[in-house]
Order: C-alpha cells, then structure tokens, then sequence
C-alpha cells in the first residue's frame, strides 16, 4: 500500500533532519542483508521494489532525502529495464553482466565501510588511554545536528516500522469515521521516558506494537529520535532482531524540553 493511499502529508512540525543517513549504498547494503542474498548475484527487481518502500516511507515521516537517493532510484529503475529486455543470442561471446558495475560499486563501500568502523574501534580505545577530555564545540562540531544511534543503523528502525506498519494495515478492518485523534511527539516523548527505567532493556517493537493507531506508532517512532538525539537513551540490536532501549543517566534541560514540538 503507497503511502499517497494510507495517510496525508504528516505536520510540518514533525520533520526531522537526520544526518546519520549514510547515503544510498548503505541502504542497498542494508536491503542485501535483510534479504539474505548473494552481493554478486543481486536480485535487482526485489530490491529496486523495496528502495523504493524505504523512500515512501522516508518521505512519509517527513525525513529529508538527499539527492543521491532520487538519482540511485533512478538508476535501479534502469537497470531494472535493462535486465528485463531479452538478449540477443548473435554474439557467441557471453553477454555483460548489467549489474556488475552495482556490485563493484557495493563492494568497493562495504570495503570503506568496514575500514571506517575499524578506524572508529581504534579512536575510542584512544580515548580510554587519555584522561584530558576535548570540548566538542572547540573542534566545530554541532552537538545539537548529530543523532547517536548506538549499534543500530537507522535504516534498521526504519525497517522496524515499516515492519509494524504493514503489520498494523493486514491486522486492522477500515477504520471507522470517528473524529481525529492527535498524538504528538512531545507526549510520546515524556510517556518513553517515564516508562525507561535506569538499567532495565525496553523492547522498542513490542511497544510500538501496543500503539493503537498509526499516528500514535509514528509519534512513538519519533519521539524514539528525538531520545537518541538528546543522548537520554542508548540503542542496542540484539542477535535476535529486537530493538533494546536503554536509559542514560543524562536529564533532559528545561530548554530542551521546551523546543520538542507538541
């Protein structure tokens, strides 16, 4: 189901610029390993379907999509076509692969990828061996524009409410037409929080299972990142697939407080 047929546009108030995207290769990457497939030998009409799900629902919560993503889109879209045409049997030579250059160029990020996050393990053994500590705001980096995520990429919550969302749609007749309940993230923020308790894991999926409409399990969702933003909770994903939450002992300004939309 598109999301023009489930909901209109969400409140302006609700949009969230998340730089912790990481590009459109993350996301290819992240749809190969959620499908358990070959990266040499890509299913390119599954996964062109479900980039496109993720950009639906990216668009639906109001995320900024960066250009790269639209042009990616557009390549999978052609290399969809292309492995769609039938092949000529004139040459005996064995035809060219078109996906080839999609899994060099997945290769080649997973390459730096890893490499990255090996350099990231050896800056924060450092930091243990240092006692003086840097101020961030002396280096020129904008506490307030990152999103520490933890151990889970955000496509990963993504695809945990893409999860519950389709499963909402399947087990839910057509709603009756009852006036309009609001829920906001500021609500769902202060619910989180009283309910996280210090030291104790909180199961994210099984809570927004337990949201009663859509709208609440969007405002949950967000309210989720808006926690992760302030550094009030830490995210873990555990072998099994569950999303743990879990308290910080970091409380939240009144100022904070206050500029979290209602």
């Amino acid at each position: 189901m598109s999301s023009e047929a489930r909901a209109p546009a969400l409140p302006e108030s609700w949009r969230v610029d998340l730089p912790v995207f990481q590009g459109p290769l993350d996301l290819l990457l992240h749809l190969v390993k959620i499908n358990q497939v070959d990266i040499g030998d890509i299913p390119v009409a599954l996964i062109c379907d479900q980039f496109h799900e993720y950009l639906g629902l990216m668009e639906e919560l109001n995320l900024d999509i960066a250009g790269e993503y639209v042009y990616e889109a557009a390549l999978l879209i052609h290399l969809k076509s292309r492995l769609l045409l039938p092949q000529s049997d004139d040459d005996d030579e064995p035809a060219e692969d078109p996906r080839q250059e999609l899994v060099e160029r997945l290769l080649e990020y997973r390459r730096i990828k890893e490499a990255a996050q090996s350099l990231a393990e050896t800056h924060e053994l450092r930091r243990g061996m240092w006692t003086r500590t840097v101020d961030r705001r002396d280096l020129g980096v904008d506490e307030e524009a990152a999103v520490d995520l933890g151990e889970v990429s955000l496509h990963s919550l993504l695809g945990a409410l893409k999860q519950v969302l389709t499963r909402y749609d399947h087990e839910h007749p057509d709603p009756l037409l009852l006036e309009r309940e609001v829920f906001s993230v500021r609500d769902q923020f202060d619910r989180l929080l009283n309910e996280l308790g210090a030291g104790r894991p909180f199961d994210l999926l099984a809570d927004l299972h337990r949201r009663r409409t859509r709208g609440e399990v969007v405002a949950a969702f967000l309210a989720v990142l808006e926690l992760a933003r302030l550094h009030l909770v830490r995210l873990h994903q555990t072998d099994a697939g569950e999303i743990l939450l879990h308290r910080t002992t970091r409380m939240p300004t009144d100022i904070e407080l206050e500029a979290i939309s209602r």
